[in-house]
């Protein structure tokens, strides 16, 4: 069993490797990568999550990465779920401070890996944004400022969507606020 250290070590060091790999095969030194995660691996690097989580699920990074990913068990089938982030998330990422060479590592949000997770209904995702730990951190202002944008809004696939996640969103906030 891991623990929590180990964990987000171990993430680290997938990351790092990433890296590495990406600076040996991509020799130009002015070019630099961006990746953003989501899902339980952000949570775990921003210290909101210690559970194992079985890959990194990256919403945002360049093509250039693709033949890589699967080797460090990067996820990227989470792009079909963009719809489920807000078309302004990626102003708030926030930077992952690891020794990196060609790739600048981000989180999204916990405001938006929160409501990504309100979107997908699983019983791991409704678990962990009911962590204590994610619950006392969260920004409820911003939440709902992002919540009830019409910019939010304009990205769901579907009237029935948008509805369907403000009650997931209502009741989250109800039972958190218990």
């Amino acid at each position: 069993m891991y623990s929590e250290g180990k964990i987000k070590q171990d993430i680290i060091d997938r990351l790092l490797k990433l890296d590495e790999e990406a600076a040996l095969s991509f020799d130009d030194p002015n070019t630099y990568y961006e990746m953003v995660l989501v899902g339980g691996g952000a949570l775990v690097l921003i210290d909101k999550l210690s559970r194992a989580t079985q890959d990194i699920d990256a919403i945002m990074y360049p093509k250039e990465l693709n033949p890589f990913l699967e080797k460090y068990d990067i996820n990227n089938n989470v792009l079909a779920y963009m719809n489920n982030f807000a078309p302004d998330y990626y102003d708030r990422r926030v930077p992952i401070n690891i020794p990196s060479k060609k790739i600048k590592f981000f989180t999204a949000s916990l405001e938006d890996i929160v409501i990504a997770k309100l979107f997908s209904n699983r019983p791991k995702d409704m678990q962990d944004i009911h962590n204590p730990d994610i619950l006392n951190a969260l920004d409820w202002n911003r939440l709902d400022e992002i919540v009830n944008s019409e910019d939010f809004k304009d990205g769901m696939l579907n009237d029935h969507q948008y509805i369907m996640f403000m009650y997931n969103s209502r009741d989250y906030k109800e039972e958190a606020m218990k």
